[in-house]
């Protein structure tokens, strides 16, 4: 049985600090947050209570193992993967999505006190983290699902997930994903400028704070469309279908470069992907969700543009790399 810790030593003391100060501003605000913790610490404690995936039991005629649960991940479909799935996976992303409501609230709080405003982004960088740790779980999950890829490589996929499932965050965002986590960070403070289109200045801003591993990544893709085409509707919050429509109406218009008030304008919209400067934590997450939504569409019907997301294909590179190592 693994012991899910909610907050590490540090992290604990920090929002005890934090509940010290809202308790002399409003004892009941402070109760009430207190109630939520301890619900936290329970749910915790029911994740942990199930029997971990590197366990073997028996069940009848039936024997469960990290073996066979590995052979079921690979070929499930995860549009049933609630029904199929242990119990211990449904609760494990449910705590997860409590810590970050929890901090949330907790953030909330912090904004409408002047002396823990302050603080308030440190409480937004551990939402920030339990955000990546969820999308890492949803990036291995999508690449497993893909038809096109390698028994080899779903099988070391399914045994990174297994871990995501097993620890939760009693683990770092970067144990689970580092390359992923990299990404995200440096995405995460991305203005995008557009101008010409092509992505320069883009992936400039990209390069000061990523991992020296995104260049080989970039390196071994030099030729392949598909990587190009997600990696634009990452820098770009465009869809690769608004892209081909903007190229062409600059093409028309004879126009060099293009800002954000020009697009709104030529596509008649307001926003595209979301955005998450100065913005919800959340919205991360649901800027992937967007893209592979997209991409899983794309690959149905046989349409151009990208059918894997740019976090698939660093993925799938990293676990390629294992390999041939």
């Amino acid at each position: 049985m693994t012991n899910i810790v909610v907050f590490n030593n540090e992290e604990t003391e920090f929002i005890q600090s934090v509940l010290d100060i809202i308790r002399k501003k409003n004892i009941d605000e402070a109760e009430y947050i207190t109630k939520r913790l301890t619900s936290l610490q329970e749910l915790a404690n029911t994740v942990s209570s199930y029997p971990s995936f590197q366990s073997t039991r028996t069940i009848g005629n039936s024997t469960f193992s990290m073996e066979s649960l590995i052979k079921m991940i690979c070929r499930m479909d995860f549009a049933d993967q609630v029904m199929y799935v242990p119990t211990k996976v449904i609760l494990g992303r449910s705590f997860v999505v409590a810590k970050i409501n929890f901090l949330l609230m907790l953030k909330y709080e912090a904004e409408s006190i002047r002396k823990l405003k302050k603080l308030a982004p440190k409480i937004e960088d551990l939402v920030t983290m339990n955000i990546f740790a969820l999308m890492s779980e949803e990036v291995y999950l999508s690449l497993i699902q893909e038809n096109d890829i390698d028994i080899e490589i779903k099988t070391r996929a399914a045994v990174r997930l297994m871990n995501i499932w097993e620890y939760r965050l009693s683990q770092s965002a970067e144990d689970y994903a580092p390359m992923l986590s990299s990404l995200w960070k440096s995405r995460k403070h991305l203005s995008p400028i557009y101008g010409t289109m092509l992505g320069m200045t883009e992936m400039l801003q990209m390069a000061k704070n990523i991992d020296p591993v995104w260049f080989d990544f970039l390196g071994s893709s030099e030729n392949d469309d598909s990587v190009f085409q997600a990696l634009e509707e990452f820098l770009f919050n465009l869809t690769f279908e608004e892209l081909n429509q903007i190229r062409d109406i600059m093409l028309e218009k004879q126009m060099t470069s293009i800002d954000k008030k020009n697009i709104e304008s030529l596509l008649h919209i307001d926003h595209f992907y979301s955005t998450f400067q100065a913005a919800d934590p959340r919205e991360m997450l649901r800027f992937f969700k967007q893209r592979k939504k997209n991409a899983v569409y794309r690959n149905r019907s046989r349409s151009p543009g990208p059918t894997k997301t740019i976090e698939e294909h660093i993925l799938l590179f990293m676990l390629k790399r294992e390999i041939q190592t």
